[in-house]
């Protein structure tokens, strides 16, 4: 170890002293190094070092006791790369190459103890092709990045990224053009690593990751249709804190063809197929989508379609089959009408389900006076169900992303209605990991009707903002027997220059035929009002909406679910001069739960100032606020302001940067004031 800091210094300091005396005005010159121009030669030079200081202080009282951590960093990093060398030739092999080196000192004062840190990092990026302009190319490369984030209370997560592989390419005008005509191709293979450590209260996870990747993708063209065929195989080893491994399968083929004596029919038939196993996984997904469309007539076309996905999941496998035909006619320029009959059929280990439903809509524009548009549009929809499942189905691994920040009554809802929320059960899969989630430290769920939403508490240490999820759960199905689903839409609205408005209504009602389970049908209505203020002068530009909804939905299982939303959005530019930008942009939420009397609000202002001058250097200062409370939650009160500038003189630059947290979340409290300052030279 003392050898490797050794050498890095080494490097660090020969770096230093090769950017500094590389300038214009010096004698010394790169290209003194090259060997021989016959053999190899240097291509352009790219590179620069930089130091860097870092502090923050971040603190958070919660039932009256307060912990800090006090953060001191120095950061001194040299980056050197050269562009498009080639050898021989750079018809041959053209390459770029690059090396960074980051040396850091880290000092944390958690609980009143001292905490020292240092040591490099090391990345470097390299990629090379061979016969670059030949219809056959190879090209290879390899990347190695290496971080270290310091988290919260003097904890530390050591990342390295790295990976190397390589692809050949054949293009259209390869040997093949006379045989095989607008064939072009690749195949590819790679390995990816990825490992990560995280140390917090004398706690480790690590989490390291080998990806194999490989594959090929093929495209062949034909004179009124196109093929694609791609394939890719992965095998998927984690090791660390938790272990598992699997492989995985795809394959995808996608065709389109015009055909027809005028070239007025159109046929796109997509296959999508993967199957993954390992590590107590064992999934298998089908996808199948055939489409037919013809244009019988400028003002009349029909659409053909057959959709089919299959699913198998260690297990509870789900099979959908949808049979769709749709005639669109426009008997005049500004009229519009679609009718659409629709069949399908569902078949899982419980049982099966099937509906047949007809439905038209109509959409009419017309100019009015005053330059002005007005617009109406409806659809309904008749729709007659058959369900013969019996006993809840299992949904496994359900895909969400947690929200960009999280709140009072901020979440997301499952995909599929009457959830037995006792089953739910939801995983982080961050970084290919699979943490577990826990009900009441992590998120809570909401009933809402028929339908089930995930909050996200802002207290968690598990979930970050947008995670990507994984939730299983079971459902109920509904009545078995048959039922029917009416749905009706309608729309209206004018619209001029500056100022637009619409009004909306939508209803849907389900009525018992034969069969049980009557109390899990539902009736549901709503109606929303819209208006839209726009103006555009020469030194300000702002907007302005409103929106009012009224929600009402009602089932004998779940009982009434109705609420009204208020949402006002407000949004301002000024440019004072062509080099001063100021934008400032409000937003807020008010609903109200009309059954339980519960109340929930959302209250967002930004502002923000941009300054330029010339030889690109700038300058952004900006704030922001934000409140969210609801009755059931304590109220969060976020506010945030920074800075951030970029001022060059020459090949010297200055980076500074600056913000301020102050986030209230009931009875706790996080103050985290942040300063960050580089300094650096291009070469």
């Amino acid at each position: 170890m003392k050898a490797i800091r050794t050498w890095s210094r080494l490097v660090l300091v020969v770096s230093i002293w090769v950017i500094f005396t590389s300038g214009n005005v010096c004698a010394f010159s790169l290209s003194s190094l090259v060997p021989s121009e016959g053999d190899f030669a240097l291509g352009t030079w790219q590179g620069g070092i930089q130091g860097g200081y870092e502090w923050e202080d971040n603190r958070i009282t919660s039932g009256g006791n307060t912990t800090s951590d006090d953060r001191n960093r120095f950061d001194e990093d040299v980056h050197l790369s050269n562009n498009d060398f080639y050898l021989v030739d750079p018809r041959l092999i053209d390459a770029s190459a690059g090396c960074d080196l980051d040396f850091y000192q880290q000092t944390d004062k958690f609980a009143g103890e001292n905490k020292y840190q240092d040591g490099q990092l090391i990345g470097w990026d390299a990629i090379a092709s061979v016969l670059e302009e030949k219809p056959y190319t190879g090209t290879f490369f390899t990347h190695r990045y290496q971080g270290v984030l310091s988290t919260d209370f003097g904890g530390q997560t050591n990342t390295i990224n790295q990976n190397f592989g390589g692809m050949l390419m054949l293009r259209q005008d390869s040997f093949l053009r006379y045989d095989l005509p607008y064939l072009y191709g690749d195949v590819y293979a790679r390995q990816e690593e990825s490992d990560q450590s995280t140390t917090q209260f004398n706690q480790t996870y690590i989490n390291d990751e080998t990806r194999d990747v490989a594959g090929v993708d093929a495209y062949k063209g034909f004179q009124t249709a196109d093929l694609d065929f791609n394939y890719q195989y992965i095998n998927d080893s984690y090791t660390g804190s938790s272990q598992n491994s699997f492989t995985s399968n795809w394959l995808g083929l996608n065709y389109n063809l015009d055909f027809g004596p005028t070239l007025n029919r159109n046929w796109s038939s997509q296959v999508n197929y993967l199957s993954l196993s390992g590590g107590g996984e064992d999934e298998t997904f089908l996808y199948t989508d055939n489409r037919v469309h013809i244009d019988h007539f400028k003002n009349l076309s029909t659409t053909y379609e057959n959709l089919f996905i299959y699913t198998d999941n260690q297990g509870e496998w789900n099979a959908v089959n949808t049979a769709s035909f749709q005639i669109q006619h426009n008997p005049y320029r500004n009229l519009a009408n679609t009718i659409t009959l629709q069949g399908f059929y569902q078949a899982v280990p419980q049982g099966h389900s099937d509906f047949g439903a007809a439905e038209t809509s109509t959409s009419y524009s017309h100019p009015i006076p005053w330059g002005g548009t007005i617009f109406l549009g409806d659809d309904g929809r008749y729709e007659i169900d058959q369900n013969h499942i019996s006993g809840p189905v299992t949904v496994l691994d359900e895909k969400h992303t947690a929200p960009a920040f999280f709140g009072p009554g901020i979440g997301f809802t499952l995909n599929s209605a009457f959830v037995v929320a006792s089953t739910i059960a939801m995983y982080d899969i961050r970084g290919g990991a699979r943490i577990p989630t826990t009900l009441g430290v992590d998120y809570i769920t909401l009933q809402q009707g028929q339908l089930t939403k995930i909050v996200i508490l802002p207290t968690t240490v598990v979930i970050l903002p947008g995670d990507p999820l994984e939730v299983n759960y079971s459902y109920v199905t509904g009545p078995t027997g048959r039922y029917s689903t009416t749905s009706l839409t309608a729309t209206g609205g004018m619209s001029f220059g500056w100022i637009a408005f619409n009004i909306s209504h939508s209803q849907t009602n389900q009525k018992m035929q034969s069969g049980e389970g009557s109390e899990f049908l539902y009736s549901q209505h709503q109606e929303t009002g819209q208006l839209n203020l726009q103006k555009d002068w020469e030194w300000f530009a702002a907007s302005a909406v409103a929106v009012y909804e009224i929600y009402h939905t009602h089932s004998a299982s779940f009982g009434t679910f109705d609420y009204t939303l208020q949402n006002y959005g407000q949004f301002l530019t000024f440019r004072p001069g062509y080099n001063s930008i100021i934008h400032v942009d409000g937003n807020e939420d008010l609903t109200k739960y009309t059954d339980t009397g519960q109340t929930s609000s959302f209250l967002d202002f930004e502002a923000s100032l941009d300054r330029y001058f010339s030889s690109g250097n700038f300058l952004t200062a900006f704030a922001r606020t934000r409140q969210i409370s609801q009755s059931d939650f304590p109220t969060e009160i976020d506010y945030e302001a920074g800075l951030r500038a970029n001022f060059r003189y020459g090949k010297i630059y200055i980076l500074p940067w600056f913000s301020w947290v102050d986030r209230q979340y009931g009875s706790t409290k996080t103050n985290d004031p942040h300063i960050m300052i580089k300094i650096g030279r291009d070469l």
